[in-house]
């Protein structure tokens, strides 16, 4: 009997296929609740429709809006460009003090005097190439109570002096500057 009924099982699903007759759709029974409660929400709405327009309102409602919409013109409040001005300028003027004291507190009060002694090798010997330095303006600079013939002879310096400086001095480097 169990071979009839498997025949007949069998014979059913080759002519139906493997459906069953009955299917629900997917995600049905997670949105089922939801679903319910809107259909009973629904119901429970009255029929018939609680706002009524008044007679001839559609007749007089583009008057209406552009009465709302365009309203008397303001007077504009101007502000002149002199009244800004004069409003600022005190504290301009503050701002500009502040910052004068401040830089020179901080900037302009280092003391880099420039001597001789400041002067690399280099910019004293650029100097002396450039510069077009005659007796005459020496004489201009000192003082006159200083120039004396005795001041400006070698008759006061000694020859053992000078033979001294000569042989201090290294003849290869001024053989090497003169090439």
């Amino acid at each position: 009997m169990e071979n009839e009924i498997k025949h007949s099982v069998a014979f059913l699903r080759k002519q139906i296929g493997n459906k069953a007759g009955f299917s629900t759709p997917s995600n049905y029974l997670n949105n089922l609740e939801d679903d319910i409660t809107i259909k009973i929400s629904e119901e429970s709405f009255t029929k018939e429709t609680s706002f009524k327009v008044p007679d001839a309102y559609f007749n007089n409602l583009e008057d209406d809006i552009f009465a709302k919409v365009t309203s008397e013109e303001k007077e504009t409040k101007v502000i002149s460009f002199k009244e800004r001005v004069l409003k600022i300028l005190p504290f301009a003027a503050a701002a500009s003090i502040a910052l004068f004291i401040g830089l020179n507190s901080f900037v302009f009060n280092t003391s880099n005097s420039n001597t001789i002694d400041t002067l690399s090798d280099d910019d004293f010997e650029y100097w002396l190439d450039a510069s077009t330095i005659d007796t005459d303006d020496i004489v201009e600079i000192l003082p006159e109570d200083i120039l004396e013939i005795n001041e400006f002879s070698f008759a006061l310096i000694e020859d053992e002096t000078i033979e001294d400086y000569i042989n201090s001095i290294d003849n290869t480097s001024l053989l090497n500057e003169l090439n």
